[in-house]
């Protein structure tokens, strides 16, 4: 990932939103009705609920084509594509592992044809793979439970501070080997071992690790799904934890007393690929085509704050919320973008950088 493209695409997106008028809302192109299924996985909680509200529902009334749900779990759909039958139809995944994916012959190549040429010139080229389209913008940082750490008083504002239990007591959450790349497992251990945001790639594993080792005792959760971190907070499992800020803002918003840090916060972006040989590939692009209009993406922005992968959908977003999206001009300055060039590099046995942390994550959380 080019950091300076997405920066650009960002700036010409908040841009956008600063011109007048609204776009209108457009009638579902008939390519894209049809009957049958399609089945999604979703990491549920708050994010389904959005999910849901923008995407699903909304597809199902205006298409004929009904949505089934199914729990996220990457590991058990990869093994079920490789016995030719996928558990789901369509997964989102990290962007840095979309090489991954498709090195395991996991996922089709993308067919674009049902996309509208509107669509398609709203959005960014990178968000418009040959195995993937963009999913959503969004960012990891550092959360906590203000009852423990008041927003007006001494709070942890960075990934120093989650690392540091003497100034900032309590367990932490963190993410476990399945998110370690979207959960910015090894980048926060980096920049909470002093690694500054220039120095950052390529990523040193040996202190990476040795970090994560050093914190493990004063660890009360390692999450999965990205509902976990919000929930360990809200339940005091946890004080601190390393987060999605879509999630924390969302609980907050429900009155949840937690708040969110973008400072060192990751920037970050998914994929949605459709899995290799599904029985419900042309649904699948239907769906992937219909969600990634203007109209869908800016009502997910509004229902949890991420970022839209449609820059047109800024012409419909409300300017406070889009102030507040990972890649927003003044929060990008406190921000890092993660290198995904690097995690899809080859090591010389083969192996790509993300394989090879994930070797070692399972390894280190085993013991």
């Amino acid at each position: 990932m080019q950091a300076t493209t997405i920066s650009f695409a960002f700036s010409a997106a908040l841009f956008v939103s600063a011109l007048p008028g609204a776009a209108q809302a457009q009638d579902v192109p008939n390519n894209l009705k049809g009957t049958g299924e399609v089945v999604v996985t979703s990491g549920g909680g708050t994010w389904e609920e959005a999910q849901k509200k923008a995407f699903f529902d909304p597809f199902t009334r205006d298409t004929g084509i009904k949505v089934v749900l199914v729990p996220e779990d990457h590991a058990k759909l990869l093994a079920s594509v490789k016995l030719g039958q996928p558990a789901a139809d369509i997964t989102d995944i990290p962007g840095g592992e979309l090489s991954a994916w498709v090195g395991k012959d996991a996922a089709e190549k993308f067919d674009y044809r049902y996309f509208g040429k509107e669509t398609l010139t709203g959005m960014p080229e990178q968000m418009k793979a040959e195995y993937g389209v963009g999913s959503l913008l969004y960012s990891i940082g550092v959360a906590y439970n203000t009852k423990k750490y008041p927003e007006d008083g001494k709070h942890p504002k960075d990934w120093a501070d989650l690392y540091n239990v003497k100034e900032f007591p309590g367990k932490r959450a963190l993410p476990k080997c399945d998110k370690i790349l979207d959960g910015g497992l090894l980048e926060g251990a980096l920049l909470g071992d002093g690694v500054t945001p220039d120095k950052l790639y390529p990523l040193d594993m040996d202190r990476a690790f040795a970090k994560v080792k050093q914190l493990m005792p004063d660890v009360g959760r390692w999450w999965v799904a990205g509902a976990d971190a919000p929930q360990s907070l809200i339940d005091g499992e946890v004080d601190l934890a390393a987060a999605y800020n879509g999630r924390i803002n969302t609980a907050k918003k429900q009155g949840a007393p937690l708040a969110f840090s973008w400072d060192q916060s990751l920037v970050q972006f998914d994929y949605w690929i459709v899995m290799k040989d599904t029985p419900n590939k042309e649904n699948a692009f239907k769906f992937l085509a219909y969600i990634s209009r203007p109209e869908p993406q800016a009502a997910f922005a509004e229902a949890i704050s991420y970022g839209p992968v449609n820059n047109e959908a800024y012409k419909v977003i409300p300017k406070d919320v889009a102030q507040i999206l990972p890649g927003a001009p003044e929060l990008v300055k406190k921000q890092v973008f993660q290198n995904y060039a690097w995690w899809s590099e080859k090591r010389p046995d083969g192996q790509t950088n993300y394989d090879a942390a994930l070797q070692r994550c399972v390894a280190l959380l085993s013991q």
